[in-house]
């Protein structure tokens, strides 16, 4: 069972982390344009930067659920 919550949190941590480069690199993005910047919103159909960061979504959410799954078979 805690190598279950062990798994959970470490996948939830890369993903919490990828997110978090996600929104930076968006925000970066937006304040190095000349024009301005207001707000800015997500770009998920930026396809270059994706390509870098949908891995590491997937990994930390398989993980998570990995763990998840080994916690509910460990209830039963």
């Amino acid at each position: 069972m805690k190598s279950a919550i062990i798994l959970m949190v470490i996948g939830a941590v890369i993903f919490g982390a990828t997110f978090a480069g996600w929104y930076l690199l968006n925000a970066f993005a937006c304040g190095m344009s000349p024009t301005g910047c207001t707000g800015f919103s997500l770009k998920w159909h930026d396809g270059e930067a994706l390509q870098l960061f949908v891995p590491t979504f997937v990994i930390g959410a398989a993980i998570f659920l990995f763990g998840l799954w080994r916690a509910v078979r460990a209830k039963s």
